[in-house]
């Protein structure tokens, strides 16, 4: 098949590429992209306001024990520091000062009757595991309680929240098919003649039986042909199949505090 005739049967599979099915699937997917989001959105609202329509008892008691470790040891570092020897002042097998639990005990205060107590009579001296944990219950009943503030803020002041404006979705085909087809035909021809004749004879009135007369003749004939032939079929398609979606956003504050 020649180069020109597979470039068309190339693009008789057009069909086959599926450029509408591509389309559909991009508008769908988008659509359900932004959805998504917005449910997503929708249910950081719910969840936030069901966190901070608790007491701040229930919230601590639900949260703290997902206050990850090293927020607890960091808040300890930044009260207490560390001692001479770069330490934690307050790890199991230490000795903590009645001046350090004093510092601690003020940091974690928390001004609700349901926790006035906590950071009170921390333990000092030689601290063994359930002294440790003590006093990182203390710390996290603190942190939990900061959370629950900053969530309560937020309510005040709104959630920030991404709205889509407008949007464009644009998809494009680009198919390509390319064929040619090359022939080349060179031949030579190189053709040498030599032709030579000798002849030697001896005359005389009679020739005798032993007087011979003799001719020799050569001829020579070379031929040399060449030919080069080069047949070159050239076909080749190109598809590109290319999707955009553009989508100005803008953001705005919901209020979720209606008091």
């Amino acid at each position: 098949m020649s180069g020109s005739n597979e470039a068309v049967e190339l693009a008789t599979h057009l069909p086959e590429i599926g450029f509408p099915e591509f389309t559909t699937k991009l508008v769908s997917d988008v659509f359900d992209s932004l959805i998504a989001s917005n449910l997503r959105q929708t249910e950081a609202y719910v969840e936030l306001l069901k966190e901070t329509g608790k007491s701040l008892q229930a919230f601590i008691n639900d949260t703290k024990d997902d206050i990850d470790g090293n927020m607890l040891l960091q808040f300890l570092s930044k009260v207490v520091g560390a001692d001479k020897d770069g330490n934690p002042k307050v790890r199991p097998g230490a000795t903590l000062a009645k001046a350090d639990a004093d510092l601690i005990g003020e940091a974690v205060k928390i001004d609700d009757d349901a926790f006035k107590d906590n950071g009170k009579n921390l333990p000092t001296g030689a601290l063994d595991e359930d002294k440790f944990n003590t006093i990182l219950d203390a710390v996290a009943n603190r942190l939990a309680a900061d959370k629950y503030t900053l969530l309560k803020e937020m309510v005040k002041q709104g959630l920030l929240r991404l709205v889509i404006e407008q949007g464009e979705i644009e998809t494009r085909l680009t198919f390509n098919t390319y064929g040619s087809s090359y022939l080349q035909n060179r031949s030579t021809d190189y053709n040498r003649k030599n032709f030579n004749f000798r002849a030697k004879a001896k005359t005389g009135g009679l020739l005798s039986g032993w007087v011979k007369a003799s001719a020799s003749t050569s001829y020579n004939s070379v031929k040399v042909s060449t030919a080069t032939k080069t047949d070159i079929d050239r076909s080749s398609s190109s598809v590109q199949i290319y999707g955009r979606v553009h989508l100005n956003f803008k953001t705005d504050y919901l209020p979720l505090d209606q008091d």
